[in-house]
């Protein structure tokens, strides 16, 4: 037994076009993931220049973790499967995780270096095959 709201609902309702709506969703989703791809290479540019930062205070003995590059990497790995991206996001999320674990001294940079390569190694592939 339907109760007196939905009964009286598709007559208050216009009709939609549910055609027209995925369509423009679909669009709406395309320009969306286009930007993302176009924001790669500055996503890229920070994290090579926080690389740089962080092995030059490594090597003076003052490890100082750019704040960038764990905010770069972090949302790298939160957003990149959203956009289609799944190995971007695993390869961010590892990077992240690694971050959050260890306290970052000298020592740890050529792994966190590795880490870091494997992911512009994945950015690098979205800009080759998509720009």
């Amino acid at each position: 037994m339907q109760n007196c709201f939905t009964k009286k609902l598709p007559q208050h309702l216009p009709e939609i076009n549910l055609t027209i709506l995925s369509e423009k969703a679909h669009k709406l989703i395309a320009e969306q993931r286009q930007r993302y791809i176009e924001s790669m290479p500055d996503k890229r540019m920070v994290i090579l220049e926080c690389m740089a930062q962080i092995k030059a205070a490594m090597q003076t003995g003052e490890p100082d973790l750019c704040d960038k590059l764990f905010q770069q990497v972090h949302r790298l790995a939160g957003s990149a499967g959203s956009y289609g991206f799944e190995d971007l996001g695993t390869a961010a999320s590892v990077v992240d995780r690694y971050i959050i674990a260890n306290s970052l001294q000298p020592d740890d940079f050529p792994e966190l270096g590795s880490l870091l390569q494997k992911l512009l190694d994945e950015i690098d592939e979205i800009i080759d095959k998509n720009g």
